[in-house]
């Protein structure tokens, strides 16, 4: 395959590729040239090609498939990824659930003939004895491995990491306390994790939670932190220092903690719809789901509007600080679609005063990266794997150029065109 008369805007940060065309051979990109003008070739209609996007940090079997049956909960999930692919979203990244599930719906994917995003996971995560997400709840103890032993954490992760794509856990709660992972553990799982090859990402709470997963060892930090001073920005410039010194990806779910945060409140779906995240259609139909106005155990609202609102004040600076920003959504309580959620976390990374090419960095190569996948994906370029969106405008100058259907033309999904 080959695609002429497009702009190429290949997501390495680099600049633009103006009339070039871009080859596809066996799911992989292969070339990308000055038009020749030679041989069959698909015409870009002068588009811009960017890679496809990715939903870095979300639970697939988790609010998305809570009310459907066992049985089905495969099926439902695999449904669940072509939506995401209809919406110009080529990888989904699971970070924790059920092994099981997992692995079944990898290998259902395998068979099926409907096209779907391509999905990575993390299966069982790791946090303390009763530890957030499982507490005292014994129908998700399945989904985590609770460990006080550092020596038992790191033989069960060697275990985990030749069956999953990366390792997750959750760093959540007082130092000290039983129902959080240890620092000793923490670091036996990174270096088994590492052993393996394979990338280690934390779920943080506080600043502290942030600076000893650094120490630990890695590779990614999950969830905008709550600082200890909201009024002060000194803390996120400390830890932007320290997230750039270490090379690790920060991946702030802005959205999780809007969602939570604003839970209830009219104006929130107001706001949304005129950001054209909802439709008018939307607003009752949320408005009077289960979850609207439902407060989200272990995350209160007041709290979660405090790492929104400095989370957003700071990501600016962090990004200037060199840190790597990594776009997931987490959750879709209040969303149309889980899609829609990526789309959503995209806007706030935007008006957080992310540049609309770091934005796209977010949504594409630094998820890659993060999740070890970054030397043959997330990018266009030779040797990548060929998943990428033609739009009919520059998503340089304005963020519903990448989000907006008006503005996809086709989707190339592993050298396939959709």
């Amino acid at each position: 395959m080959i695609i002429r008369n497009v702009t190429v805007v290949d997501g390495t940060g680099g600049a633009p590729l103006s009339d070039v065309e871009v080859v596809v051979s066996e799911g992989r990109f292969t070339a990308i040239r000055p038009t020749t003008g030679e041989g069959p070739s698909i015409d870009g209609r002068g588009g811009y090609l960017v890679p496809g996007l990715w939903e870095g940090h979300t639970h697939l079997a988790g609010v998305h498939t809570r009310d459907i049956p066992e049985s089905e909960r495969v099926q439902h999930i695999s449904r669940l990824l072509s939506d995401y692919l209809a919406a110009g979203i080529t990888s989904v990244v699971d970070l924790g659930g059920s092994l099981d599930v997992a692995l079944e719906i990898r290998d259902y994917r395998r068979t099926a003939t409907d096209p779907a995003a391509t999905l990575f996971f993390a299966g069982r995560l790791f946090t303390g004895v009763k530890g957030w997400p499982v507490l005292d709840d014994t129908e998700r103890a399945a989904i985590a491995f609770q460990v006080d032993d550092p020596g038992l954490a790191h033989q069960q992760a060697l275990a985990l990491a030749d069956q999953v794509d990366f390792i997750k856990c959750v760093y959540d709660g007082e130092p000290g306390a039983p129902d959080k992972l240890s620092f000793d553990a923490l670091r036996a799982i990174v270096a088994a994790g590492h052993e393996k090859g394979k990338k280690v990402l934390v779920h943080v709470h506080r600043r502290r939670d942030v600076e000893e997963a650094v120490a630990a060892g890695a590779d990614g930090i999950e969830h905008a932190f709550l600082p200890q001073d909201a009024g002060s920005t000194q803390e996120a410039v400390d830890i932007a220092a320290l997230l750039a010194e270490s090379n690790t990806y920060y991946c702030p779910t802005l959205v999780t903690w809007e969602q939570i945060g604003r839970n209830g409140d009219a104006s929130y779906l107001d706001e949304l719809a005129k950001d054209g995240i909802l439709t008018a259609a939307d607003i009752p139909r949320i408005a009077g789901s289960a979850w609207y106005g439902r407060p989200f155990r272990r995350h209160p609202a007041q709290e979660s509007r405090v790492r929104l609102d400095y989370a957003m004040r700071t990501l600016g600076l962090m990004h200037e600080a060199g840190v790597k920003i990594a776009a997931g959504s987490d959750i879709a309580i209040l969303m149309p679609s889980a899609p829609i959620a990526l789309f959503r976390e995209l806007q706030l990374l935007a008006k957080a005063g992310l540049p609309l090419r770091a934005v796209l960095a977010a949504g594409t190569r630094h998820v890659a990266e993060k999740i070890g996948q970054g030397a043959h994906a997330g990018t266009i370029r030779p040797g990548a794997v060929a998943d990428a969106l033609l739009l009919s405008a520059d998503p340089r100058t304005d963020l519903a150029h990448l989000i907006s259907p008006a503005h996809r033309v086709w989707t190339l999904r592993g050298g396939r065109m959709l």
